[in-house]
């Protein structure tokens, strides 16, 4: 089951990190880059790399696994179930 979270409201357009997950802590961390919500909408589904400052390696992500900081996001409430 999917849950949105982080759903807080603001005035006028906010410049937030953009964040991913860390595969080897499960950290969230910057990716040392800050956009628009309607910016991070129109980002292209490309793959990007970035050093990570929790665990020191590199990681690459796109925008699909990645999440405004402060915005609403969707987490898996059952994170060990495969989805098919």
């Amino acid at each position: 089951m999917w849950t949105v979270v982080g759903t807080k409201m603001s005035e006028g357009p906010m410049i937030s990190p953009v964040m991913i997950m860390c595969p080897k802590t499960a950290r969230a961390v910057s990716t040392a880059i800050e956009v628009e919500s309607s910016v991070f909408r129109k980002l292209p589904k490309v793959a990007a790399r970035m050093h990570c400052p929790a665990c020191g390696e590199e990681h690459v992500w796109s925008t699909d696994s990645a999440w405004l900081l402060g915005g609403p996001r969707l987490v898996c409430e059952f994170p060990e179930t495969v989805v098919a």
